[in-house]
């Protein structure tokens, strides 16, 4: 899946749009993991020291926002449209 990039986070990634290979059975929060593996530069400003999603990061999937969703549990087929500002 392709997964686009905004604001204060596409200069850490470099890019507009990265791909990333996850199971089919992947979850916004598979995801996130993913994304903090491949860009360690973005783990502090994604999450807070208690683990919790930070507020100001929003993930939107085919154009909902995820906390609208499931939250971090949100499946991400690999079809979707996934946005994270």
């Amino acid at each position: 899946m392709e997964v686009s990039f905004y604001a204060m986070l596409r200069p850490v990634v470099g890019t507009k749009r990265v791909a990333f290979e996850l199971s089919r059975e992947a979850t916004v929060r598979d995801l996130l993991d993913a994304v903090g593996e491949r860009f360690a530069a973005l783990k502090p400003l994604m999450w807070e020291p208690d683990g919790q999603l930070s507020d100001y990061i929003k993930v939107f999937v085919d154009g909902r926002e995820m906390r609208h969703l499931q939250g971090l549990g949100t499946p991400v087929p690999p079809t979707a449209q996934v946005d994270i500002f």
